[in-house]
């Protein structure tokens, strides 16, 4: 029956091997007879054998459960070939609880997530799918292919595609309950899963349900001793005065202040920014500190700073409800209709100290404010123009944390029918979809820069406005009036919808010598548009605490045409048991950009019985999404190693010192505090939008490999196989913007572009800092990445090493990859700066992400009888810091260990430990989240989870 073609035969694709993840290979001798012909990911044509010319990664439903999360996403990140970036554990910058993957670390808009061979809604402006939405009860299979796959599905496939494979035929009933938490009793998770199937209409129709809950438990930075200081902020609670270099008090005033205090002369500049004391004392980077010292004031009495990250979020909570039904019904051998409709709704929270009034948003002061210290009075007095109003940063604790609740509500519907056209073996499959990804977004921790300004500018210090008065002069308690009329909650409505129309065909052509020629052809529409609608403060720029956004409503949509065919060139001669090219292009007509081509030529040589070598080359091409055309020009807080401008900076002390020195000073900071100026907030002020004027990415992809599956008589070795592929990526006019930090490097350097980069940037030529940055979205340059992924399976009862098989049998799985090389190009001409062995660079996305040399995962499991045992072993290598070169961070091994007891054919319970030696991420200096990079390493530390299943 042509049903058979489209069952895609997830049972084999799954390799008995092990439960960890495992590469597709060749038909195994026990696969199903029924299975006629299978699709393989990254090919439109059925075929009778399992082959793929592409390295693929498979994973089971197994491989998920022995992770102990309970959302996919874990898993995906912990492969080699992924390079997380924003993930659970990732709470600034973070997705509101989104889960996102990244093949090969060129960003997840640039990875395709299929479900089913077919689209996913996205849930962002940049065309990025939310994997939480995926069905996961249902999930048989993972399929993964590394490196661009646009000839075959489209734009978006630049660095690979993941394509979930759900169990649709299931039948039967299943449950299944699981519950884990930290060692130290926080980060609890827990899920309930349920899924009915079976068939009716006499055999002719099957139908499928599952419902799922899932709840993760948060886990703040202060829980862990590595990350319970960090994020040190020269913005405080305490309040403090920035001197202005054009203004700037006198030493004599600012050492008769301190002597007050006991502090030597001399030990304070003039130009020193001063924190308050609650008694109107003065203190200057922890000299003649008061105050708290608290978790969250710890670092006050040190150097200075506020420490931010305790009051962060390390593990984002979520909680979500899912619903996925399908059901197909066979009319004839020429129309089988289906169908499938799901449906996510979660919630998920970040959280983030409160407001900062930093850089731009700081406050101007009259001294005529009542509340002023009579110290800092005096200092103000000893001024040039002792009436002129001050700058004051303030941080508002009393407001409470910035936390931001955001709802998801995601659907998508998708039915169609398919069949046997009549011709020859040919079929048919005409298939639509419509989705919707809802965003409600509430956000409260924000204060009105205009309200805090009238209070400041009030003769009575705001008394006759709210009770009290505002007192910004130290960490002074707000009324509750005050705080109200300060205080600002935000809303923020997002939908991103999609629709899909596909009509495909695919058969047998003709014959050669070597088989059948067989080809597919197909034609697709595709719309997608975007909505944000922000709240109506933030479009202002009034608000203090989230970043300033203005609204979106744009779309796009692309009419395509592709063809692909399988040719065999030969077969059953010496060395050559089989020899096959396959074809494909597609044409693109997208509503931006125009036309656009993709096209790829992929080679499978089976050499003998057992070894094959496979490989190819494709070429991808990616549109600009709605967000990288059409974004407005945002408000944003990126993460910069230091400012070269300031004194302490190695641009400041190094060979080239002389003339960075006159170039800040020509750029802006005032001559009375270029050698003393400091910079400590480690975030600067930045607009990043949209740029309707942008072309397609193009994609090279060159892949390599071998498979071979020894035909060994041994019984050590019968199960047995190999698989090695080399893989070279390179993107070119690659659509992004330019790292803060390297806009700064490169300003000073004496780079050849160097006028371009300074160009993006102003500064306050009263305080020295940089006012804004502008980093619009470019066609930019070019990125390369090469490597090579291998994996080993091998299995063996113990008979086979002189026991007995009744004492049980050893699995090993082995997955890992090798980087060459990833290298990067800011703007055309200039010299590629190589990544490879480095951690924190943020050129390719806004979250900074981990470019090890060697990353593994390797899975040992034993099995007794109905026992399975396992330890997995996780292994990312040294790094270095992207922005201290001289730091180096150690590799990184972790061990988890997993079980499996079968109690009946209808009850099983499983449990495990990860991170069994409870080993604490390595810390480095750039990073601003937690100290570490929270989505590479593991944070959370030891924890344990048991379930159980029922299969009725």
């Amino acid at each position: 029956m042509a049903r058979n073609t489209y069952l895609l035969s997830a049972s084999a694709l799954v390799i008995a091997m092990t439960a960890a993840p495992a590469l597709a290979q060749a038909q195994t001798k026990d696969e199903p007879a029924a299975v006629e012909e299978v699709v393989v990911t990254g090919s439109r044509i059925a075929r009778r054998d399992y082959v793929s010319n592409s390295p693929i990664m498979t994973m089971d439903q197994a491989a998920i459960e022995k992770t102990g999360s309970v959302t996919v996403d874990t898993l995906l990140n912990q492969m080699p070939q992924f390079v997380p970036a924003v993930s659970s554990t990732s709470n600034n910058p973070s997705n509101g609880g989104q889960a996102n993957i990244d093949l090969r670390g060129l960003g997840s808009q640039r990875t395709m997530v299929l479900l089913d061979g077919h689209r996913v809604v996205p849930s962002n402006s940049d065309g990025t799918v939310d994997i939480n939405i995926i069905p996961q009860t249902l999930i048989q299979n993972i399929e993964v292919i590394t490196g661009g796959a646009s000839a075959t599905y489209g734009s978006d496939s630049l660095s690979g595609v993941v394509n979930f494979k759900l169990n649709k035929n299931f039948t039967g009933l299943m449950f299944d309950s699981q519950y884990g938490e930290t060692e130290r009793g926080d980060g609890k998770e827990s899920s309930l899963a349920f899924a009915a199937g079976g068939k009716f209409a006499d055999d002719r129709g099957h139908a499928v349900l599952s419902v799922g809950y899932t709840q993760r438990g948060e886990v703040f930075n202060s829980a862990r001793d590595f990350a319970k200081v960090s994020g040190a902020s020269s913005t405080t609670p305490y309040g403090r005065y920035d001197a202005t270099g054009t203004n700037l008090p006198t030493q004599a005033a600012i050492d008769a202040v301190f002597a007050k205090y006991g502090i030597a002369t001399g030990t304070v500049k003039a130009s020193a920014n001063l924190g308050f004391n609650n008694d109107g004392t003065l203190f200057y980077n922890g000299v003649n500190y008061t105050g708290s010292t608290a978790i969250d004031y710890s670092t006050i009495p040190v150097n200075g700073t506020y420490n931010t990250g305790a009051l962060n979020l390390m593990q984002l909570p979520l909680t979500r409800y899912s619903v996925y039904s399908a059901a197909e019904y066979e009319v004839n051998e020429h129309a089988e209709f289906y169908g499938s409709f799901a449906f996510t709704h979660y919630d998920s929270r970040t959280q983030l100290a409160p407001s900062p009034a930093a850089s731009s948003t700081g406050f101007s002061v009259p001294v005529t404010n009542p509340f002023i210290p009579a110290d800092l009075s005096t200092i103000l007095a000893s001024r040039a123009d002792p009436t002129a109003d001050f700058l004051l940063r303030k941080r508002f604790t009393d407001v409470g944390a910035r936390i931001s609740q955001t709802t998801f509500n995601v659907f998508q519907i998708a039915g169609g029918v398919r069949g046997e056209t009549g011709f020859k073996d040919w079929t048919y499959d005409a298939y639509a979809s419509f989705g919707r990804s809802e965003q409600n977004e509430i956000q409260s921790g924000n204060v009105s820069h205009s309200a805090v300004q009238t209070l400041l500018d009030a003769a009575d210090g705001g008394a006759s406005i709210c009770t009290g008065g505002y007192d910004p002069f130290g960490n002074n308690a707000l009324s509750d009036s005050c705080r109200s009329y300060i205080s600002r909650t935000t809303k923020n409505w997002t939908a991103a919808d999609q629709r899909v129309v596909e009509f495909n065909v695919q058969g047998g052509l003709f014959n050669l010598p070597a088989g059948e020629v067989r080809a597919a052809v197909g034609v697709d529409y595709k719309f997608d548009s975007f909505q944000y609608v922000p709240d109506s403060l933030l479009s202002t720029g009034d608000v203090v605490g989230f970043n300033a956004a203005d609204a979106i409503n744009a779309s796009t949509d692309v009419y395509e045409l592709y063809g692909e065919a399988l040719v065999p060139i030969l077969k059953d001669l010496p060395f050559v048991k089989e020899l096959n090219l396959s074809l494909g292009y597609r044409l693109s007509d997208y509503e931006t950009v125009g036309s656009v081509g993709a096209y790829k030529i992929d080679g499978d040589w089976e050499v003998f019985d057992g070894f094959r070598l496979r490989g190819g080359y494709q070429r991808a091409v990616r549109a600009p999404s709605i967000g990288e055309l059409y974004s407005p020009q945002n408000q944003g807080y990126p993460a910069i190693d230091e400012d070269p401008c300031a004194i302490d900076s190695s641009a400041r002390t190094g060979s080239n010192a002389a003339s960075v020195r006159t170039q800040c000073l020509a750029q802006g900071v005032p001559s009375a505090i270029i050698d003393s100026y400091t910079y400590a907030n480690g975030q600067i002020n930045a607009l990043s939008g949209g740029n309707p004027d942008l072309q397609e990415e193009t994609s090279n992809t060159f892949s390599v490999g071998t498979v071979w599956t020894p035909r060994l008589e041994s019984p050590l070795f019968e199960k047995l196989s190999l698989s090695v592929d080399f893989y070279s990526i390179d993107i070119k006019d690659a659509i992004g913007t330019i790292d803060a930090s390297t806009v700064l490097e490169k300003c000073y350097n004496g780079d050849a572009n160097a006028s371009y980069y300074c160009s993006l940037f102003t500064r306050n030529t009263s305080t020295g800092e940089i006012d804004t940055m502008t980093l619009t979205n470019l066609n930019l340059a070019e990125f390369k990445t090469s490597g090579v992924d291998f994996q080993v399976d091998w299995g063996f009862g113990l008979g086979a090493v002189g026991l007995d098989d009744k004492y049980g049998s050893i699995k090993l799985n082995v997955v890992g990859t090798w980087l060459n090389t990833f290298k990067i190009q800011s703007l055309p001409g200039e010299e590629f700066e190589e990544l490879k062995g480095t951690i924190g660079n943020t050129s390719i996305s806004s979250v900074a992400v981990a470019h090890p040399e060697w990353k593994h995962a390797t899975t040992l499991t034993y099995a007794i009888g109905p026992v399975d045992l396992g330890v997995r072993w996780r292994y990312i290598g040294e790094m270095t810091d992207a922005a201290v070169a001289t730091q180096k961070i150690k590799a990184v091994n972790y061990f988890d260990l997993n079980g499996t007891w079968r109690v009946t054919d209808t009850y099983s319970i499983r449990g495990g430990v990860t991170n069994l030696a409870d080993k604490d991420p390595p810390t480095f200096t750039s990073y601003v989240q937690a100290n570490t990079d929270p989505s590479t390493y593991d944070v959370l530390g030891r924890r344990f989870y048991v379930a159980i299943k029922a299969k009725f």
